[in-house]
């Protein structure tokens, strides 16, 4: 008897699966601004590159759901 990978017997749910990314770059990008601002990274400066890196994540991750929408879906 074989046994069916997950893959073979569920269907992927990409919007799942890219929310999940995004959600761990925002804990990845909160990190990286914890660890400047204790590391003595003047705050606001590390405000300015967390602010900027949460943005650009979510314009991929809303290009990346827009990809995987099908064509006549819009």
């Amino acid at each position: 008897m074989r046994r069916k990978t997950i893959a073979a017997t569920a269907p992927i749910d990409e919007a799942q699966i890219l929310a999940s990314a995004y959600a761990e770059r925002v804990q990845e990008l909160f990190k990286i601004f914890a660890e400047a601002v204790n590391t003595g990274e003047p705050e606001r400066d590390a405000v300015v590159k967390f602010r900027r890196a949460l943005l650009t994540a979510r314009r991929v991750y809303a290009a990346a759901v827009d990809a995987t929408r099908e064509p006549n879906a819009a």
